[in-house]
């Protein structure tokens, strides 16, 4: 359940799994378990964390209407004192310590460091300001015990400085008028959060089952972020399952690029067979499979664009763009039944070469004052920003470009890239490129370094253990395939029967599968962000604003940048 009222930031959490409306394992899952169990609460007479809130809502919205008339420092003071109060920071165990402004989470009569604590700002009308470290972003200047002579007025300073103690605390509340920001322990030094706007969601008041009050509440309860009966902490729990989120979208979307692959580079070798051009030398398989994961990554980096405008690679939003050129005007494409003369047309392919052209090129329309009396009146045109990409390069791709693809075969392709995987009793939904981060279409990349292209020089069964082609699978001639147990070959649907059949790949066509350990002998590993970020960050603290020389936006132009 997407909603703009919350920012992820720097991938505080999986944004898939955030997001997603998978009825299991995702956030969303556990948000209707928690409204399940505030549910059960209030229907044995005991008032839940919701009930708490409700009673409070019409306060909260009319302070944070006042905000709106510039009473800031009463309206946020009335906030965080209603949120304190209503959310379980003082009830049962636990009670507030009040230090300026941190109010320790502690429990009563133990002498304990504070799991939580909760942070006064000022009012701000975008999360982005409480991320600047010298802005006055505190509701009072916060003295440290060992400092007291560097009194601290930044939020996001206060943060790294609690979080830095050896007995921090795990998790950080700062509210900020309208604005309330979550993070903790283990990413604020990473500068990862989750942002979420009160008053939004306050005004918007979805109080369905696993909407977005739900949702609120489930991030910022005390309960959220306070040890249960058993030690449990719910957050900890969600960033488990998050991160096994993860792994399972990267490894889908994985899969499908390998398919696709073998999909472009078989439509390759059939396309020069029915245009009369002689068959690609065995030499040319791999170069073949690399064309053909350009292809593919110059179709995810466009869907990537378009769900990020900011980006501005592409005119997203204008109504031309939108119906003439964007790949999500080809979504609904792809569930169109291809058949007979359509299969082997290449709209779809021309489609594509066009956008690449345009992104690769750029296009900028001829001003008025330069443009005939004629062409003054026409539309201004869609202006595209240069890329000048080597992805782009039109040799990137050339034997593909030499032949074209049939729709029907970049159809199937879209198909894996734009659709969830097929799970029974569940129709397949749209994947959004916008709750995909890229840290995992860099892991798709590093789980394909393992394979190799090669035309089959004789007919190839697919076999893997138990016949599971999850975890890679090898082929083998069918002449030595008869000591092979029936359970190990992969199977496929018959498109035209619907039968079952073990998969045999021609004597002629591309395979794409496994090759052993040469990924392992090339080291050619996809490196986490955050080791990339933080080795390019101390890389440019040795050259940025060196020897009382302020460096110039110009001249950080001029840098090269490595790949860690």
């Amino acid at each position: 359940m997407a909603s703009d009222a919350f920012i992820v930031g720097e991938e505080w959490i999986s944004e898939h799994y955030f997001n997603t409306d998978v009825a299991k394992q995702s956030f969303q899952a556990r948000v209707v378990q928690r409204r399940k169990a505030w549910d059960e609460q209030s229907d044995g007479g005991q008032k839940s964390t919701r009930d708490y809130f409700a009673s409070a809502r019409a306060d909260l919205v009319r302070a944070t209407a006042e905000l709106e008339d510039g009473e800031t420092v009463d309206a946020r003071g009335a906030i965080s004192s209603l949120l304190k109060t209503h959310l379980g920071f003082e009830w049962g165990l636990y009670q507030l310590h009040q230090d300026g402004p941190v109010a320790r989470v502690i429990q009563r009569d133990l002498h304990e460091s504070a799991r939580v604590v909760i942070i006064d700002a000022v009012a701000v009308d975008e999360v982005e300001t409480l991320l600047q470290k010298d802005a006055a972003t505190l509701s009072e200047p916060y003295v440290p015990v060992d400092d007291e002579k560097h009194p601290i007025s930044s939020a996001s300073r206060l943060l790294s400085t609690l979080f830095a103690h050896d007995d921090g605390p795990a998790f950080a509340l700062v509210f900020a008028g309208r604005w309330i920001l979550l993070t903790d322990k283990q990413r604020w030094p990473e500068g990862r959060y989750l942002a979420i706007n009160l008053q939004l969601a306050l005004d918007r008041n979805d109080q369905k089952k696993g909407g977005e009050i739900d949702r609120v509440l489930a991030c910022i309860a005390a309960e959220s972020m306070l040890p249960d009966a058993e030690g449990t902490v719910w957050w900890d729990t969600v960033f488990e399952e998050s991160i096994k989120h993860t792994v399972g979208v990267s490894k889908d979307l994985r899969e499908g690029v390998r398919a696709s692959i073998e999909i472009i580079a078989n439509e390759v070798v059939r396309r020069r067979a029915s245009q009369g051009l002689d068959a690609l030398p065995p030499e040319e398989a791999q170069p073949l499979a690399k064309q053909a994961l350009r292809y593919l990554y110059r179709i995810l980096f466009l869907l990537f664009a378009e769900a990020s405008p900011e980006l501005q690679v592409v005119p997203v939003g204008l109504s031309e763009y939108e119906e003439g050129y964007s790949l999500d005007r080809l979504r609904e494409l792809v569930l169109v039944d291809i058949s007979g003369d359509s299969a082997d047309r290449t709209h779809l392919h021309d489609s594509l070469s066009v956008l690449f052209r345009l992104v690769d090129g750029g296009h900028r329309p001829e001003k008025p004052g330069n443009r005939s009396t004629a062409a003054s009146d026409a539309p201004e045109g869609l202006t595209f920003n240069s890329l000048t990409a080597d992805l782009f390069r039109p040799a990137a791709t050339a034997h593909i470009d030499k032949v074209g693809l049939g729709d029907e075969a970049l159809q199937q392709v879209l198909a894996h890239l734009l659709l969830s995987k097929e799970q029974t009793g569940r129709d397949r939904g749209f994947i959004s490129y916008s709750d995909l981060g890229i840290n995992q279409l860099g892991a798709v990349y590093e789980g394909l370094m393992s394979y190799t292209g090669f035309f089959a020089t004789t007919d190839l069964h697919e076999v893997a253990k138990d016949g599971d082609s999850a975890k890679g699978s090898w082929v083998v001639p069918i002449d030595r395939s008869d000591g092979i147990d029936k359970k190990d070959f992969v199977e496929r649907e018959d498109p035209i029967t619907g039968e079952s059949k073990p998969v045999l790949h021609e004597r002629g066509s591309f395979v794409f599968r496994l090759a052993g350990r040469e990924r392992q002998q090339s080291a050619s590993y996809y490196t986490p962000e955050v080791l990339t970020r933080f080795v390019v960050g101390q890389a440019l603290e040795e050259l940025l604003d060196q020897d009382g020389h302020i460096t110039s936006a110009a001249e950080v132009l001029k840098m090269t940048v490595c790949e860690p």
